[in-house]
This record gives structure tokens, sequence and C-alpha cells, in this order.
């Protein structure tokens, strides 16, 4: 009967301390994980800033807006002399003044910092609360 308590306890040991390094390994894993991520992404807003920062620097102007600060979406169009009539707040960014605006848009687009909303025929996006969080950094 001791015996039998004993491989019982024994067993009851190993596994509590198999799950707890097992779970300790994986947060610890989480960490470094997440700790890369962060630095990928801080490049890749460098990068992006070093590409493009007339726009960037367009873009943080826009927000430093009182009435404009939450809006989130933006119409590229080619020039000033066209005009779009949108119910809701939108910023506008222009060909003329960004010769390589769509191919930035893009850019962002596939780092998943905008969102394409078009609905009609004017390019409309939306930035990422992520992206504007850290282009104000």
């Amino acid at each position: 009967m001791n015996s039998i308590f004993s491989h019982i306890i024994t067993f009851l040991s190993g596994l509590i301390v198999g799950v707890l390094g097992n779970y300790y390994a994986a947060r610890l894993s989480d960490k470094a994980k997440n700790r890369d991520l962060k630095k990928d992404i801080e490049k890749k807003i460098l990068e992006i800033k070093s590409k493009m920062p007339k726009l960037i620097n367009e873009i943080l102007k826009d927000l430093k807006n009182p009435v404009m600060q939450d809006c989130r979406e933006f119409f590229i169009l080619s020039s000033k002399e066209v005009v779009i009539n949108t119910s809701r707040p939108a910023f506008f960014y222009y060909e003329n003044e960004h010769p390589n605006l769509r191919s930035y848009i893009r850019i962002l687009e596939q780092e998943g910092f905008v969102i394409d909303i078009t609905e009609g025929n004017s390019p409309h996006y939306q930035f990422t609360e992520e992206f504007i969080a850290l282009i104000k950094q």
C-alpha cells in the first residue's frame, strides 16, 4: 500500500512539474515572439517614414486638427480641382502633390496599416489605429 501511495505521489509530482514547465516555457516563448514582432513593426514604420516623409508629415498635420483628430478615412484624388461630396469627415490626399501616392498607399495596405473601403469610383481608405499610434511616436 505504501509503495502504491509513493508511486502516485511521484507520478503527480512529475505531472505537475511537467505542466508548469511547459506553461512557463510557452509564456517565455510568447514574450520573445511579441518582442520580436514589436521590433519588426517599429522597423517597418521607420522604413515607411523614410520612404514617404512628406505624406506621413501631412497625415500627422491633418490629425492635429482638433475637429479631425478622430477621423480615419481618406480619399485619393488626382488634384484639388477634383471634388467629392461625402457626408462623413475624411481627409483628401492628392496625386499631384505626392507623385507616388498610390504606390505608398499600396505599401501601407500591404503592411496592414490602411484598409481599402472603396465603394464608388474614388479610392477610399481607412487608417488603422495601430498605424496612427505608430506614426505619432
